[in-house]
């Protein structure tokens, strides 16, 4: 089973360093793990972007990794990046929300402000619910009803006291993280990304990887 992995993982983090903006889902697992140190706490909220978390994100201690999988319970991110953050002042922590996650709890800003927390959400923004729409495309059913307008972010994190950053460009991702860890407090950063290699990596390589190895 190692080889399989080595070689699934291989495959999957091929555009992890690539430039193109939208970001790849890889280049976003890439560069949150290098702004994370070894204790660092990711907390993931539920969206397409939890798979490649999962798949991809290598845990350097146990317990960094905060996700409930199967349940898929929209809304978490925040809140447990909230809790993480109270348990362990001195690590940094780290919600990764999908922007339909966030929006469904995005109220606890104010929490997390009043409480005077250090932690940094990243929204990575689609505009639609990025899983449905694509579990619904690969069953060929018709795409309705899963695309959605979104406020902006930066002016809604400036209501709730918080800080808003927009990453621009492929390459000042980590390095937007990398600011938002050193201000402190409570940090948005938004990050539109590129969902259009799902289906090539998550369904067709790994298919292909695992018949080869069987062979």
């Amino acid at each position: 089973m190692a080889p399989l992995r080595e070689g699934i993982l291989r495959r999957t983090l091929d555009r992890a360093q690539e430039s193109r903006f939208p970001l790849t889902p890889q280049r976003i697992v890439h560069d949150v793990r290098e702004v994370m140190p070894a204790d660092g706490i990711v907390a993931l909220d539920k969206g397409m972007y939890k798979i490649w978390f999962a798949r991809c994100y290598r845990t350097r201690s146990a317990n960094t990794l905060l996700l409930d999988n199967a349940l898929a319970t929209m809304g978490a991110g925040l809140p447990s990046a909230m809790m993480a953050a109270l348990l362990y002042p001195a690590r940094r922590v780290m919600a990764v929300c999908g922007d339909g996650g966030f929006m469904m709890n995005s109220q606890e800003l104010e929490t997390a402000v009043r409480l005077k927390l250090n932690l940094v959400v990243l929204i990575i923004q689609d505009d639609a619910y990025g899983m449905i729409r694509w579990k619904q495309a690969v069953d060929n059913f018709p795409d309705w009803g899963l695309t959605f307008g979104n406020p902006d972010f930066v002016k809604y994190a400036d209501a709730y006291g918080a800080k808003g950053r927009r990453v621009e460009s492929a390459e000042s991702l980590a390095p937007t993280l990398e600011a938002a860890f050193r201000e402190g407090g409570v940090q948005l950063v938004i990050v539109p990304v590129d969902y259009s290699e799902n289906t090539r990596v998550l369904v067709e390589e790994l298919k292909n990887r695992v018949l080869e190895v069987a062979q």
